[in-house]
This record gives structure tokens, sequence and C-alpha cells, in this order.
């Protein structure tokens, strides 16, 4: 079974927040909306306005389908090796999750709820944010990053813009590379303080899988992040990601 979350940006705070969740199985799509979207501000997509209502199709909505590169174009190819992706078909799951799905302008992201890996480790792909806001020596940094390398990161509980930010550090110069997605670091702070970090510097490492020097900012750095699963830990957890169908409110 596949499990992804559509996270929304309130555009007016810039928070992010979970409005649907879509689950596939055996070929079958299931659809519903979260807490999330009880926000006065979000939308429901077209064609599917009621929020209490579970949405099943036998096909990919196309909400989701519109995110996908169509396997015809030539930059369908080009994603896949920003993805460090092998070409042909892939999960679109995978590739959803991996880019955000991002479009130009757009306040969505979508978030593949993960698994616990067989060596009981918390795994999450995603594009290093905050590119075009480092220093240039720090931009200079990224052409020698690869992927024998591991990234520190710190929680900059201090940051005025979020609590939960998640710093990514160059361990050699100690320069900030960039950003944890802020729409993941909510979870990955949780599970560092179960792990019994009090501190600012986390026990996750990021790990650099692609550097992609003639792409887009959004998608110059591919990382993945590795942590240790702590015993009782469940990713997607807090009241927002809790399903709408079958309520009443």
């Amino acid at each position: 079974m596949n499990s992804a979350f559509v996270i929304w940006r309130d555009p007016i705070t810039t928070m992010w927040q979970p409005v649907a969740k879509l689950t596939e199985l055996d070929g079958i799509y299931t659809f519903s909306y979260t807490r999330g979207a009880l926000n006065k501000k979000f939308i429901p997509f077209p064609r599917m306005s009621i929020l209490e209502k579970e949405y099943v199709s036998h096909e990919l909505l196309p909400f989701f389908q519109n995110r996908l590169i169509p396997e015809r174009r030539p930059e369908y190819y080009t994603m896949l090796s920003w993805l460090d992706m092998a070409p042909g078909p892939n999960d679109p799951f995978e590739i959803l999750s991996a880019s955000g799905g991002a479009r130009k302008t757009d306040n969505f992201r979508i978030v593949k709820v993960p698994q616990k890996s067989e060596k009981n480790e918390y795994r999450l792909k995603f594009f290093v944010s905050g590119i075009a806001y480092i220093s240039d020596e720090a931009k200079h940094d990224l052409i020698n990053l690869d992927n024998t390398i591991f990234l520190p990161c710190i929680n900059e509980d201090k940051n005025q813009a979020d609590s939960n930010a998640v710093a990514i550090i160059n361990p050699k110069t100690g320069r900030r590379l960039g950003y944890y997605p802020r729409y993941l670091n909510e979870d990955l702070i949780r599970v560092n303080r179960m792990l019994g970090v009090t501190g600012s510097e986390l026990l996750t490492k990021i790990r650099v899988l692609k550097v992609n020097l003639s792409a887009p900012e959004q998608y110059r750095v591919f990382c993945e992040s590795v942590t240790s699963w702590p015993d009782g830990f469940s990713p997607f957890q807090s009241d927002s990601y809790k399903l709408l169908a079958g309520q009443i409110n």
C-alpha cells in the first residue's frame, strides 16, 4: 500500500498544513481530506468539494496526475535524473514525493508516508530548501558535494519564522547550505526528541544523493535524511493529519 499527504501552504501565514491523504492499494486510489482542510482559506479541489466524503478511483486523480511530467516528454527523463532514478517507468508516488509534486507559484507539496526500514530507520528523500538565500560562498560549496558526504543539521529553535527550522550545514566550512523542507521538519524534530536529543544539533544525518548543477535552485541538491526510528513513533500524527471522512462537524 502507498500513502501520501497533500501539504498546503496558507498564503497569509505561509505555514504548511496537511489537507488531504491519497492511498493506493491494488490499483484502487482513495482520497480523503484531513482536518487541516478546515482552514477557512483552503479551497477544496474541483469535483471534490465535500470535505467529509471519501473519493475512490481506479485511476490516479487529476490533481496528482497533473503534477507528473508525461513520460513522452524529454523533461520526464531530466526530472528522473535530478531524482537519481533510473530511466523508464517509475512509481508515481515516489516521483511525486521526492520532487514534492510542486508546480510554479504553487502552494502544495506531496509527501509519501515513510515506512520503517529494515534497519529500523526513518528515511525521507527531499530537495534542500532555501538555496536561493544562502551566501555565495555556500553556493560554491555545493559544487564539491557528492554522495560520499553526510551533512549535519541543527534545529534553529530561535528562528522567528519557524521554531522547528532545521538548517543543513557543510561539515567542512560550517556554512549553512539550506534547510530541511519546512513541511517535514515537525516530525523530524519529534523523532530526535524521542531519541533523547535536548540540544540544537540533531542525530539526523543528511546524505547527499545528487547535486544537479544545471537544475533550478529548488532542484539543485537532492538528499536523504537518515534517523533511527524510535520505539512508539508513528509519522504524521498531529490533529491536522486526521481524516475527515465519515465525521460530522
